[in-house]
């Protein structure tokens, strides 16, 4: 003889949670409800009692919970897009720092040269070739304003990209905070 089993013979998920798990034989369940009745049977977890509305409904829940990890995502993407471009301009500061510090003293070089050949002709001495101690001064001086011009240019960049990344930071850390009271 077989039997078939109706829909009204095996409960759905609702009654099972709403009455609990020892009031339904196992043997009554099918599917993955299954597993869920045998949890719940075997004492490891409470029933579970579904909220009477949920806003939204579960589509709604999918919804919200993709929209949270699309926007995780995308701060994850932000911060690495961002970090790679903070440590390039960092390196180009240290390298345009390194080369300052060796125009400074040919700038120094280049003015003491000047000075002295300034003053030998001061008193009548000719012999100091003035005028190739002005042009070296002069193209120390330019090399300098290009690497000041070379700094300042990085500045700016290094501060909006640090201003990016701190913002996606906060960002980030906003998200890490939304997510602690459904946590405890």
């Amino acid at each position: 003889m077989t039997t078939t089993a109706t829909k009204n013979d095996i409960p759905d998920m609702t009654s099972i949670l709403r009455r609990g798990s020892e009031d339904v034989p196992l043997s009554s369940i099918e599917g993955p409800d299954l597993a869920s009745a045998a949890i719940s049977e075997a004492g490891t977890y409470p029933p579970v009692r579904l909220p009477s509305r949920i806003p939204g409904g579960l589509k709604g829940v999918t919804d919200d919970l993709e929209r949270h990890a699309r926007d995780w995502r995308n701060t994850y993407r932000m911060l690495e897009h961002q970090r790679p471009l903070l440590e390039a301009a960092e390196i180009e500061r240290d390298r345009l720092h390194d080369t300052l510090s060796r125009i400074v003293p040919r700038v120094h070089d280049a003015n003491r040269g000047l000075v002295a050949s300034m003053e030998m002709a001061k008193k009548g001495d000719f012999s100091g070739d003035l005028s190739g101690q002005f042009a070296r001064s002069l193209t120390a001086l330019d090399e300098l304003e290009g690497i000041a011009e070379a700094l300042t240019s990085n500045l700016l960049q290094m501060r909006a990209t640090w201003e990016q990344y701190a913002r996606t930071v906060i960002r980030a850390q906003k998200q890490r905070d939304e997510l602690k009271p459904g946590m405890a």
